[in-house]
């Protein structure tokens, strides 16, 4: 299982886009319910997508609720557990090659179950930050 693991996120690696390409895109609900996929079948987290060491990636996603705030968090697709986190947009290195989804929790009590529109692109310059 391991090995079919490395295999999997070898080959995914392989395929990451060149430079200000998307890496992933999409809507999700927030992450207000814990679960991925949520009893109502509504889609709370993003599809896995590879990351590279020492890449450079830029983050950005919005909220259609009105007063609604949420904040990423990267994790690994493997373990599940959070390998990076932002409250705002922005850029973020990786410390290692791995295969990592998001979700987004709501930051303002009473709220949630909000859409949420993100992206996910190279850098245009892996060296900024």
């Amino acid at each position: 299982m391991y090995i079919n693991k490395l295999t999997a996120a070898g080959l995914a690696l392989a395929s990451v886009t060149m430079t200000g390409d998307t890496v992933a895109k999409g809507r999700v609900l927030d992450f207000a319910v814990e679960k991925c996929l949520d009893s109502d079948g509504n889609v709370r987290c993003s599809k896995p997508f590879p990351v590279k060491e020492g890449g450079c990636y830029k983050l950005e996603w919005s909220t259609k609720g009105a007063l609604s705030h949420t904040t990423i968090e990267v994790k690994d697709a493997g373990s599940g557990e959070m390998v990076y986190y932002r409250d705002t947009d922005g850029k973020w290195k990786p410390k290692k090659n791995e295969l990592v989804y998001l979700d987004f929790k709501p930051k303002i009590w009473g709220q949630g179950n909000e859409t949420v529109d993100y992206e996910v692109t190279r850098c245009d310059d892996d060296n900024e930050l």
